[in-house]
């Protein structure tokens, strides 16, 4: 499946992935990270990819934009275990360990959860109960 973002302010762009970069770095380094092992080497290539996308904005400049291919069955994982991070890192701030994601990021999180999950929920029946499933129990992934 196709998957876009954007466009987004280079600015928000920026400060998700400083922000992600530094989530990853602390999950990779725990023993017991709740999130999957291959999750955390996808989401830095993702964020890898997407700082490419963000120089080329700002050499542009003009907005954040990316697209890909991916499977939607592989969406589907990445999007449940993007749900998952968040709940540690919630669970991690309460404990001090974890800063909460800056408001300037939050434009960009908004939009890559809402642009990624209309497009998942248009690959099939299964992938739409999903997306429905996950906007219920997920305050981020509500459309605005």
């Amino acid at each position: 499946m196709r998957v876009e973002i954007g466009p987004v302010s280079r600015a928000s762009a920026s400060a998700w992935l400083d922000y992600g970069t530094d989530v990853i770095a602390t999950l990779r380094g725990a023993t017991d990270s709740a999130i999957p092992a291959p999750a955390i080497e996808t989401f830095t290539e993702l964020i890898d990819g997407w700082r490419i996308a963000a120089d080329t904005a700002a050499r542009a400049d003009g907005p954040f934009q990316w697209s890909g291919e991916q499977s939607a069955e592989r969406v589907e994982f990445l999007m449940k275990a993007l749900y998952e991070t968040g709940l540690v890192v919630e669970s991690e701030h309460e404990t001090g360990g974890l800063p909460l994601r800056p408001p300037e990021a939050d434009e960009f999180h908004f939009v890559l959860i809402d642009q990624v999950l209309l497009a998942l929920a248009q690959e099939s029946r299964s992938h739409a109960e999903f997306v429905a499933a996950l906007r219920n129990v997920w305050r981020a992934a509500r459309p605005k």
